[in-house]
């Protein structure tokens, strides 16, 4: 069902140039229903003789088409050049009839300057589903004062006999009204600031409201927020064959990566209660090339527990020596990152490595345990003071550690969905 919202003007119904830009509307796009919205003026015009009402159902018995239902909207609003009330008095009306499933054509040619403005704006924000439409007089220029009747000595039965023979093979002068989409630019603008500050979650689900999004852009910022959280099933799919291609068997990487995300947002104490199981995995890389893991990991099926060899162990003095400050013999003892630490440092020939892997523990020592097991306040600067080194230091020595990281993955995955948007 096709609905026409317009304003009535003294250029409507009809001019002595041919059609007003209403009934133009309603000749060539045949409405089911037509809503005129009338000021204080217009309405007593009506009121005297019907001219609007009478002039679509002349139209529509010339031309053959059923009679559209006419509804009539009175307005007492009599500063008729305010056109910020008429978006408060417009806008709920037009929600009435801008459904899904409905076509509501409005008319931006008739009425006041001030009623036109409210139109043009309300079709700018965006949220009405509706086709704004400008009627080009039939001079194709401004109409004068002379091309118009006195609307108070109308004579509509005249003027119509006059019309029909102006319009009869005449083109149509409906143009549709261009207007930035203002609703649609504040939602980009939002999704890409939420995207800069990795708020993926929250871009989600504002890009689902954008029409102008394009599919990958949408994909591509679900996908970031499963990243986030380790799930690789939709990055993987989603960024396969790029760059940023998820790190499938390297789940340490994509956890660095999102260490990074958590030190760019200011979570600092999140940032170092996740420094622990990153440098469990990092240590145990370092161990690798020169200290098997059979010798004191215990393996299950084939596979690496966390808990120790204890007879392993207990076969290598050495090894033994380097562990029993660790409680190793303990039923059931989980290795540590303190076993970890003192392992590299016995046994990794890469001194560089085992003093990074040293300063690092020493931060976790510090600082990292407190914040995981009290409630305390942690500010950037309280933080690196306690453990006597930067924050953007220990993420450096982390990706140096690691040896093939590209810092900044997040923000060239944010690039590529600016881009795609």
């Amino acid at each position: 069902m096709a609905t026409l919202f317009s304003p009535v003007g003294t250029a409507d119904p009809i001019t002595q140039l041919g059609d007003g830009p209403m009934l133009h509307i309603v000749r060539n796009r045949r409405p089911d229903r037509v809503v005129l919205y009338m000021s204080p003026a217009m309405a007593a015009f009506q009121r005297a003789d019907e001219r609007y009402t009478k002039a679509i159902e002349l139209l529509a018995e010339s031309i053959k088409m059923p009679v559209p239902e006419i509804k009539l909207i009175e307005s007492r609003f009599e500063e008729v050049y305010r056109f910020d009330r008429y978006i408060e008095e417009f806008e709920p009306l037009l929600k009435q009839y801008a459904g899904a499933d409905e076509a509501l054509l409005v008319n931006a040619s008739s009425g006041t300057a001030g009623m036109a403005q409210a139109l043009v704006a309300l079709g700018s924000f965006g949220r009405l589903n509706l086709e704004l439409l400008q009627v080009v007089t039939p001079k194709k220029g401004i109409n004068g004062q002379r091309d118009r009747e006195d609307p108070n000595d109308y004579d509509l039965d005249a003027l119509w006999e006059f019309d029909c023979e102006i319009e009869r093979d005449a083109a149509c002068r409906i143009v549709a009204v261009r207007t930035p989409n203002f609703s649609e630019r504040l939602l980009r603008e939002n999704v890409i600031a939420l995207c800069r500050n990795f708020e993926y979650e929250a871009a989600l689900g504002l890009v689902q409201q954008m029409g102008s999004a394009s599919a990958r852009a949408k994909q591509m910022i679900e996908a970031a927020a499963a990243r986030l959280n380790l799930d690789g099933s939709l990055p993987a799919k989603v960024f396969g064959g790029t760059d940023l291609g998820y790190k499938a068997n390297d789940l340490l990487v994509e956890y660095l990566y999102a260490m990074e995300v958590r030190l760019e947002q200011g979570h600092w104490a999140e940032f170092m209660r996740a420094l622990s199981p990153a440098l469990t995995e990092l240590m145990k890389r370092s161990l690798r090339a020169f200290l098997p893991e059979e010798s004191y990991v215990l393996f299950k099926d084939g596979k690496p527990t966390q808990r120790y060899n204890v007879s392993a162990i207990d076969s290598d003095s050495r090894l033994a020596e380097v562990l029993y400050p660790c409680y190793y013999r303990n039923e059931g003892a989980f290795i540590s990152n303190d076993a970890y630490a003192r392992l590299v440092k016995a046994y990794c020939g890469d001194r560089g490595v085992a003093e990074k892997i040293d300063s690092l523990r020493y931060v976790e020592r510090k600082s990292r345990n407190s914040l995981a097991h009290s409630l305390r306040a942690s500010t950037r600067g309280m933080i690196e003071k306690e453990c006597g080194m930067s924050l953007n230091g220990i993420m450096e020595a982390l990706f140096e550690l690691h040896g093939s990281a590209k810092p900044g993955l997040y923000e060239r995955i944010n690039e590529a969905i600016v881009a795609a948007l």
